[in-house]
């Protein structure tokens, strides 16, 4: 549902708009604290432990993602504020490009270096290998990530969060459902986990397209799609330092899962639980913010800077 947000009252907005996006976060970190679940009684906690001790690596590459496609959105929202179809096309177009390069520039990096970097982290050697082959299964699953955030993000920035909530609530009762089925079942283990991570989040994706791909405003025109050197450089330069921020966020976190990973495979799973708790209380705050950004950003298109302070 698209939703013009230069219009109407600004609180009644944020509020209508950050609901369904705070259900939909909360339910994607829920699915994460199933893993943890599932692997923790399922295989043990050694397998807790190694799937965790990943956590650290798997945001300073996830977060840079995430912080390139929240980088894409303020475009599109600026675009779909000024009241421009064919501008918000164009910017969805060229963000595809930079997201299918970046998915297989980040991947090749992150198998590359996945080895050095947990040996960087201390990883407990009773739990190394299970760690690593769990974080590289989910890089491997990086244009499965890339695919749903952007296309999310799209949705985000045309005033729509209920369909991301919807997408959020299917693939996370199939991200279940393939937890049990991989790690309880068939005995995978922490590679269970992670492939049935990254086939939910393939879902997400497809479930998105299919939502845009029903939209008037999606509707490509010729010229539409042709590579916009002006308009690359502007998402470029939006979105790479979002990701950069995130990713020295994440720099601190990997220094103080190394000190964590030094106590042990023990100390490890008890820090995991307790992280995927503090994410469910984090989100709040999250919401607000990506709520502000798809706010100000179509405002700012549409010139309403009265509007943005307001808000």
């Amino acid at each position: 549902m698209v939703r013009d947000m230069t219009k109407g009252s600004p609180v009644r907005l944020l509020l209508t708009f950050a609901a369904p996006l705070l259900v939909a976060n909360i339910f994607q970190q829920l699915y994460t604290v199933v893993d943890a679940v599932v692997l923790g009684r399922g295989v043990g906690v050694r397998a807790l432990a190694a799937a965790g001790s990943t956590g650290s690596v798997h945001f300073l590459v996830f977060g840079f993602i995430t912080g390139l496609t929240h980088g894409y959105s303020i475009l599109i929202s600026q675009k779909f504020g000024a009241g421009s179809a064919a501008g918000v096309r164009r910017a969805v177009a060229n963000s595809a490009y930079i997201a299918v390069l970046s998915s297989a520039v980040i991947t090749v990096l992150s198998l590359v270096f996945s080895r050095g970097l947990m040996e960087l982290m201390q990883t407990p050697a009773d739990i190394f290998e299970d760690a690593l082959l769990y974080i590289r299964i989910i890089f491997i699953g990086i244009f499965a990530t890339v695919f749903y955030n952007v296309l999310a993000s799209i949705l985000r920035a045309l005033g729509d969060s209920v369909s991301p909530l919807v997408v959020i609530l299917i693939s996370s009762a199939v991200n279940v459902g393939l937890d049990v089925l991989f790690v309880m079942v068939f005995r995978w283990g922490v590679a269970g986990a992670a492939w049935a991570t990254v086939l939910a989040q393939l879902l997400s994706g497809l479930m998105c397209l299919f939502v845009l791909s029903r939209m008037e405003l999606m509707r490509f025109e010729q010229g539409d799609a042709r590579p916009d050197g002006a308009m690359l450089r502007e998402l470029l330069r939006l979105g790479v330092p979002v990701g950069v921020m995130n990713s020295v966020t994440a720099v601190g976190g990997m220094i103080l899962q190394g000190v964590v990973n030094g106590f042990g495979s023990t100390t490890v799973a008890a820090y995991t639980a307790g992280s995927k708790i503090l994410s469910l209380a984090e989100q709040p705050g999250n919401i607000v913010g990506l709520s502000l950004g798809t706010y100000v950003g179509q405002n700012l298109g549409a010139g309403r800077l009265d509007r943005i302070r307001a808000g």
